[in-house]
């Protein structure tokens, strides 16, 4: 299906591991009145899928975020089932395909795959298909832009994911990356979900592609009501959260990550103040389990503006001794990724 282009309006998809949350952004619209939809993000939706097969089973498309539907996978072949994977899809388990093999999957080529007659789904982070047969019943038109944040470590061989992660973020904020910086239409070849998403999205889109990693994408959707900084960000997300300190044009200071069921109020603020402060080393979070940190510049807690909460899980912060807000743009807590996109998108073109 060829989709055309409506003028000046951006379609943002902001995937996560629980939902998809989606808005169709019409810059001569109120900003309240714009199309929103908080959908399971296709990994759950597929996942679903796959848990409800009793037979060998295909799986084509591109590298998808993994989590619920990696899960599903290896349920699937503890039953008995064979599961095939093309190699692209394959990287939705892991990046290392002698680790996919070593797990009992079958991987084969896309002209390999056109010859097997089982039963097939395809991985796909975003279902454009299903978004504008929406978009298309509720009398919308299309948009000129779309713009699409995934949550991607980056891959090299034979190194964690985790560590990759945080080198790449650590170079961006040593060249003084601002939020930005982290929006591409061509993303380093190394970031393979997103490289997935911007193949998926042109095969029927002919308009312009964005990808953000979406735990910056949170951040950005954070600051839109405020010109506080420096500002303390924090996305407690489903899968995970990110802190980060924002100063003066939009630049980034510091990131803090982690895995958001490793937390607890305590250990959460107490991670964010040492933040602000500087006093917490990338060794320390990764050697925790978590994903990583980096600071370049600390002011101090005692020098931020504001200290702004946003996703699903920002009660985890309630009551937790420090002055924040939470985080509603556009009115919405759930649009914040979604309204970070097109933020970016807007500070990217003009």
């Amino acid at each position: 299906m060829e989709i055309h282009s409506g003028r000046g309006r951006i379609l943002a998809v902001d995937v996560g591991t629980g939902t998809q949350d989606i808005l169709l952004y019409d810059p001569a619209r109120v900003a309240e009145n714009n199309l929103k939809l908080v959908l399971p993000s296709q990994t759950q939706i597929l996942a679903r899928r796959i848990s409800k097969l009793e037979e060998d089973l295909l799986i084509t498309g591109g590298t998808m975020g993994g989590g619920p539907v990696s899960m599903a996978i290896r349920r699937h072949l503890k039953k008995g089932f064979r599961v095939v994977m093309t190699e692209d899809a394959a990287k939705t388990v892991r990046d290392d395909l002698s680790h996919v093999r070593e797990e009992g999957i079958e991987i084969i080529t896309d002209a390999e795959a056109a010859d097997i007659d089982l039963t097939s789904v395809e991985a796909m982070d975003v279902d454009l298909e299903m978004l504008f047969e929406i978009i298309s019943d509720a009398g919308e038109e299309t948009p000129e832009t779309i713009g699409v944040s995934v949550q991607d470590h980056g891959f090299e061989q034979g190194k964690s994911d985790r560590k990759f992660r945080f080198e790449k973020i650590a170079e961006m904020l040593d060249s003084d990356a601002t939020l930005t910086d982290f929006l591409f239409e061509k993303p380093p070849a190394y970031y393979t979900r997103m490289n997935s998403v911007i193949k998926h999205v042109q095969r029927s889109f002919s308009g312009k592609v964005f990808v953000v990693d979406s735990k910056f994408a949170a951040i950005s959707g954070v600051l839109h009501d405020t010109s506080a900084r420096p500002c303390l960000c924090v996305d407690v997300g489903n899968g995970h959260t990110m802190a980060a300190v924002v100063g003066e044009g939009g630049r980034l200071d510091s990131v803090f990550e982690h895995h958001t069921h490793s937390l607890t109020r305590e250990r959460l603020t107490d991670y964010i103040v040492r933040l602000a402060d500087g006093k917490v080393t990338n060794e320390e979070v990764y050697s925790d389990h978590g994903h990583g940190c980096h600071i370049k510049n600390a002011p101090g807690i005692g020098r931020i503006e504001k200290i702004l909460v946003t996703g699903p899980n920002r009660g985890l912060l309630s009551g937790c001794g420090l002055p924040i807000e939470f985080a509603r743009p556009f009115g919405d807590v759930m649009m914040t990724g979604t309204v970070g996109i097109i933020d970016l998108i807007k500070n990217h073109t003009t």
